[in-house]
């Protein structure tokens, strides 16, 4: 069985859709064992067994990965954006010697199909690889804004396949800590901005429709006649609810849920429990 390193970072508010995900993860590719590295600086034992339940152990290790709180003072929070996001810009630093190559998830993710393909691939030697979403117009912007001069797309960092060996070799922990002090009061989207303009150059572009669909890439693209639901059935690898549209909120209006909702479902049946504890 393969082995794939996964990282996740989140605080106590995100534990039931990182259950989704986790489940949708084995339940997509039954043949590979995931190791799942968990940075976090509040989470207690109790946390941790909610995490567990229903995910099964011989496919699924869940490691935990303390952070100091503290540890990036400086960097700005907003309001759909805490301070364990940050956590994804040191991984090189906590995560353990041996990992070599880790793909950072968000906790608003489902895979859908296997990730095997993806967490294999060729990174050409570049740091990470990941989707943009914006049009072209906010590309420009952005792009202006945090002097981004050689990536070829303003990526999301909701998911990252990140090449752990040399990013380590970079040694360069203080230097992002110093990025985000010097620069808080421009990065708008957080450590995503820090992603983009400090690895400028660095970054290799993937297909949002495959490796990081969300709800309004879906809709744009829809619009065009580029896909359909069928067309994500048999072709995406991971559906990002990211921004305001969560399957879990009653306001949600968007056409990606059923995947949500089909493993929520298949989780709390496993588990004998409700999904959410209220």
């Amino acid at each position: 069985m393969e082995q794939m390193n996964i990282l996740v970072t989140l605080d106590k508010n995100y534990i039931p859709p990182l259950r989704v995900l986790l489940y949708s993860m084995v339940r997509s590719d039954p043949q590979t064992h995931f190791v799942v590295y968990v940075a976090h600086s509040s989470l207690t034992d109790e946390d941790f067994a909610e995490i567990r339940r229903g995910i099964a152990e011989a496919q699924c290790t869940i490691c935990s990965v303390p952070v100091e709180a503290d540890v990036l003072g400086d960097a700005p929070v907003l309001r759909r954006l805490s301070k364990e996001t940050y956590y994804r810009l040191l991984a090189a630093s906590y995560l353990p010697k041996e990992v070599d190559r880790v793909l950072y998830i968000d906790p608003d993710v489902c895979v859908i199909r296997p990730l095997t393909a993806f967490y294999n691939m060729d990174l050409q030697g570049k740091l990470m690889a990941g989707a943009g979403h914006v049009n072209r117009f906010l590309r420009w912007v952005n792009f202006k804004r945090l002097h981004i001069r050689r990536n070829e797309d303003y990526i999301n960092a909701g998911i990252l396949l990140m090449d752990i060996s040399k990013l380590r070799a970079l040694d360069n922990t203080q230097d992002i800590l110093d990025y985000v002090a010097h620069n808080s009061r421009k990065l708008l989207l957080g450590d995503q901005d820090v992603i983009n303009a400090y690895y400028d150059g660095e970054l290799l572009r993937l297909d949002a429709r495959i490796y990081n669909l969300d709800e309004k890439f879906y809709a744009r693209c829809q619009k065009h006649g580029d896909i359909d639901l069928d067309w994500v059935a048999q072709n995406t690898v991971l559906i990002h609810y990211n921004g305001s549209r969560k399957p879990w909120r009653a306001d949600y209006d968007g056409q990606l849920g059923d995947y949500y909702y089909t493993f929520r479902d298949e989780l709390e049946a496993l588990s004998g429990v409700p999904y959410e504890k209220n």
